[in-house]
């Protein structure tokens, strides 16, 4: 179901989320894992879709929730992947002080990922905070 629930994710699709959501939901203080690969804290892909949903209180309080179990793992690859799917929350949901802390989340993770060597998640966090200079231009 996690694996599902990130490719809705990825391509941002909202149909039928509701209905993985709903499996995922009793499981979001787990940990997923299929055999020897892991999938990270259930939370973060609860609050994945909780953002394509438009429940973007739900999803900043899963995104938390996913955060706190990366650092107590010692997960920096979940940690830094949890903190862009929150800043990419945070940057939609426009709130007071939303944008300063998507910024720092980027910031953060785009550290991480060079230090870490997650080409990916560097490049995509390069090319976000590319995006909010812009925006704040």
């Amino acid at each position: 179901m996690v694996c599902y629930a990130e490719a809705a994710i990825a391509v941002r699709v909202p149909e039928r989320a509701t209905a993985i959501f709903d499996r995922l939901a009793p499981w979001a203080d787990q940990w997923c894992s299929v055999g020897a690969s892991a999938e990270g804290p259930v939370s973060r892909s609860l609050g994945g879709r909780a953002h394509i949903l438009g429940r973007h209180d739900e999803a900043d309080s899963y995104f938390r929730q996913s955060a706190a179990m990366s650092d107590r793992m010692g997960s920096k690859f979940f940690a830094t992947w949890t903190d862009l799917m929150w800043g990419d929350l945070l940057a939609d949901r426009q709130g007071p002080g939303d944008f300063e802390k998507a910024k720092g989340l980027f910031t953060k993770g785009h550290s991480a990922a060079a230090t870490h060597g997650y080409g990916n998640l560097e490049r995509r966090a390069a090319k976000t905070l590319q995006l909010l200079a812009e925006r704040a231009s």
